[in-house]
């Protein structure tokens, strides 16, 4: 998409920044956006968080609008966690054929420290403003730099305490079955004519259930009934760990 910098100024709404473009600079574009808005957002436009979100998900902004009010506005690291819980497992690719690949020389362990999925993950601003501080490595790769610098050991952590981040399943980095739940905040992984079916299923949901007056559970309470042996199935193999939530 062409975006003419006019237009940029004249709606606000998108912030146009000078980063390489590849898988493997994903990282680096993460933090020159993130640079740009420490650099631009100040006084009373200063943020409380920043979320990042893949391309390639669907964030119900309905439902986020409401757990944004609970939320603590210092050390807040939220997201779908990979922390070695339950089937929430993952370690370094040291294959440098790989679009991960970590070579030992920058991070020499063998688990990485909790970290978020890329798919849609909240700092708060102080995080932000703690990532931009002091110059940080280059990686190939975009989600366990996060949790290296803010929940990883001191040489590393940009932090003098690591965060302890929040796990959240209703983010999800995987298809579940059905692909819509009423609960989801965000959905990885839809194609592009994904997108609008889930949009329209989520606006019904919401017209049908009075979202904004109800709370997230009382929403994921009340799914289809033609729904529940698909669920069933699905949380059935992702306790045998076959499927990954």
């Amino acid at each position: 998409m062409i975006m003419s910098a006019g237009k940029v100024e004249q709606s606000g709404d998108m912030t146009l920044v000078d980063a390489p473009e590849g898988y493997d600079q994903l990282w680096n574009k993460a933090l020159v956006f993130l640079r740009s808005q420490a650099e631009q957002r100040t006084g009373s436009r200063v943020p409380s968080f920043v979320m990042h979100v893949d391309d390639d998900s669907f964030v119900r902004l309905d439902l986020l609008v409401h757990e944004v009010e609970n939320w603590p506005q210092q050390r807040f690291y939220y997201g779908y966690i990979w922390d070695g819980c339950g089937n929430r497992k993952t370690h370094p690719i040291r294959n440098p054929s790989n679009k991960s690949h970590m070579p030992e020389s920058q991070w020499p362990f063998d688990f990485y420290p909790p970290f978020a999925s890329g798919c849609g993950f909240v700092l708060s601003w102080d995080l932000v403003l703690a990532l931009v501080s002091q110059p940080l490595p280059n990686y190939r790769l975009l989600d366990p730099p996060f949790g290296i610098h803010l929940c990883g050991p001191p040489e590393c952590c940009v932090l003098p305490d690591p965060v302890v981040p929040v796990h959240d399943e209703r983010i999800r980095p995987y298809k579940p079955l059905p692909t819509f739940r009423s609960d989801t905040l965000v959905q990885h992984y839809l194609a592009p004519e994904e997108m609008k079916p889930f949009y329209v299923q989520a606006l019904e949901h919401a017209s049908s259930k009075g979202a904004s007056a109800v709370t997230i559970g009382e929403l994921a309470s009340t799914s289809d009934c033609q729904h529940d042996a698909p669920q069933a199935l699905y949380e059935q193999l992702v306790s045998m760990g076959i499927f990954r939530r």
